[in-house]
């Protein structure tokens, strides 16, 4: 599961780098406080993930899905691309590529 693990982290930055550029473009603190919450939960399960944790790895699929519809939801209100679709989509293959590689793990053990 360390392939999962360091894509969730990846994400993780992701996720932080863009609440605080959010921040910094549209001043909006909301951006910067979701950002900085849900980029260190990610780095969190991202750690757990990494050390082979079951319960890190669920947590850290329900984040990535929330965000994923939240990003979607956003898109869809505003037709902005970036950065509500783009995320959006990472989002999705983030989930979709995290979910099947614990799945593949937890078939051999």
């Amino acid at each position: 599961m360390k392939l999962a693990g360091w894509l969730t982290g990846i994400y993780a930055l992701i996720v932080l780098v863009g609440g605080i550029i959010g921040h910094l473009q549209a001043q909006s603190t909301v951006s910067l406080i979701t950002g900085v919450i849900f980029g260190v939960l990610l780095l969190l399960c991202a750690l757990g993930i990494y050390k082979d944790r079951l319960f890190p790895a669920y947590s850290g699929i329900l984040l990535i899905l929330l965000l994923d519809a939240f990003f979607t939801y956003r898109w869809l209100f505003t037709f902005r691309f970036f950065p509500s679709g783009m995320m959006a989509i990472v989002s999705l293959a983030t989930f979709l590529i995290v979910a099947l590689l614990i799945r593949h793990h937890l078939r051999n053990r």
